[in-house]
């Protein structure tokens, strides 16, 4: 999946639908950025350490993670993407449809940088994506990428 631009989101979920409809928002938000998907948390950590099928793509600016997740769960992949130095730098958020206390709480813990319930309405959705990629796209200073080893 891509949108437009250089600034490149992974969006890890194993709903596909999901996916088309984060798609969707950032297309109705009109950002410069490009949508990556990966179906679980496992290749959502290939894809970020660029291994197997991901070797050679670029880094992306921003991870999205759904928390409820076959196999490694939103989680683990906090956890591993945490101890990883390479990965440390990336912000991460987590979009789930949990508003249970304990998993939120559970997330900053682990190192998530947001934590966003998933919207119920088509239109809340769009501009809870919109508002989350102007933030990290226009608002926030990222570390450059080549500066992590």
């Amino acid at each position: 999946m891509s949108g437009l631009g250089d600034f490149q989101i992974l969006l890890i979920d194993d709903h596909m639908s999901d996916a088309k409809l984060f798609e969707h928002a950032l297309e109705q938000a009109e950002t410069r950025a490009k949508l990556f998907w990966v179906g679980s948390a496992e290749e959502g950590l290939e894809y970020l350490k660029q291994e197997g099928r991901f070797a050679g793509v670029g880094r992306v600016k921003l991870v999205v993670s759904d928390l409820s997740m076959p196999g490694m769960d939103g989680f683990q992949f906090l956890s591993q993407a945490r101890k990883n130095p390479a990965l440390a730098a990336i912000p991460i958020v987590i979009f789930s449809s949990s508003r249970a206390p304990r998993d939120v709480l559970r997330c900053y813990q682990l190192g998530a940088n947001s934590y966003i319930t998933k919207p119920m309405s088509l239109e809340t959705f769009v501009a809870a994506i919109g508002t989350l990629v102007r933030y990290w796209l226009d608002i926030v200073e990222l570390p450059d990428p080549g500066m992590v080893d």
